[in-house]
């Protein structure tokens, strides 16, 4: 796969324009949506606000509606009740659309006879997009290599990098990417990281379902969290990690049975994170170095957890999964 870019100059909310940053706002609206299929309820009730000037991540687990959403809102399926709204109108209302929201749900649904920049030049001509706007986007995901290549022998990845040039084609200022990272390698991802970053930098709502949540965790902003088509959360992304991690502290100690047995008869409950790392709940920091310093029990940490994003959102989704596995423990 060709390399891409480090960075990403910025895209200019006028084709040939001088880079810019967006002097117009468009959120994405989600007001009370539902739908059904057949006995199956996909979404039920579901309402949240995509933000200008944010990257937002919409996650939850498989089956929980997050790829129902995102149809409604493009308007690739129709809502049974409820509205999405883009800058306050439908999908279907727009004129122009890919001028106003550019969105890849699928890597895959492009014509692999077709060569990349001929698929682009399509895209274009059919919205009145010059074609100097094709050579910019496929120079900004680092497919000028690969242009004239047909997209049947492009790797995943290429094809993702393809996927977001169609999605910026028509430089909109609002932005929609399921699993953009799918078959993306290291610095593939720590690309796309940056983009996002840098499309809520000049102004624009980005939506973004992902079940990477490390990867979130370095570029969102905000979450919705989903989980059976219901909302779990609408939270900051430092709000989340903050109730997640309060109250709880870890202890690194080379005793652990012998921690674990003076901390928890004080009333903590303890779990075992990590190799002589211990996370206490129910107990502050200075009360568990009282209790370690009166036993006599080696220390070398004592101070306040940070939950990860990854903890955070499967404590939230815990009950909110379709299918769940049994554990080791638990299937043998």
């Amino acid at each position: 796969m060709p390399p891409g870019p480090q960075w990403l100059p910025t895209v200019t909310t006028r084709v040939g324009a001088a880079p810019t940053v967006l002097d117009m706002t468009t959120d994405i609206e989600v007001r009370d949506i539902r739908k059904r299929y057949g006995p199956t309820v996909a979404v039920d009730g579901l309402s949240f606000t995509i933000r200008s000037g944010q990257v937002t991540g919409l996650v939850g687990p498989n089956g929980a509606g997050k790829s129902t959403t995102m149809r409604v809102i493009l308007g690739l399926d129709s809502a049974d009740e409820g509205t999405a709204l883009i800058g306050g109108r439908p999908y279907a209302s727009l004129r122009n659309p890919i001028r106003h929201v550019g969105a890849l749900l699928d890597a895959g649904a492009v014509h692999p006879g077709r060569r990349a920049r001929d698929h682009l030049l399509w895209m274009a001509h059919a919205s009145g997009i010059p074609k100097r706007r094709v050579d910019e986007v496929i120079e900004l995901v680092g497919l000028s290599s690969a242009a004239r290549r047909r997209v049947g022998g492009f790797s995943l990845g290429m094809r993702q990098r393809l996927g977001i040039a169609g999605a910026l084609l028509g430089d909109p200022p609002a932005l929609i990417f399921d699993e953009p990272v799918n078959g993306l390698d290291p610095e593939g991802i720590r690309w796309i990281r940056g983009l996002l970053r840098r499309l809520a930098t000049e102004g624009r709502a980005v939506l973004v379902s992902s079940h990477l949540m490390s990867e979130l965790e370095g570029s969102a902003d905000h979450l919705v969290v989903i989980g059976r088509g219901k909302r779990i959360a609408d939270t900051s992304v430092q709000d989340l990690l903050t109730a997640a991690s309060r109250g709880r502290v870890a202890v690194r100690t080379t005793a652990v049975s012998e921690a674990i047995t003076v901390l928890t008869q004080e009333g903590a409950s303890v779990g075992v994170v990590d190799h002589g790392v211990l996370i206490v709940t129910g107990l502050s920091a200075q009360r568990a170095i009282a209790l370690l310093a009166a036993s006599e029990l080696p220390f070398s940490e004592v101070s306040g957890y940070r939950a990860t994003l990854e903890e955070a959102y499967l404590n939230l989704t815990r009950d909110a999964g379709e299918f769940s596995a049994a554990s080791p423990v638990e299937a043998s």
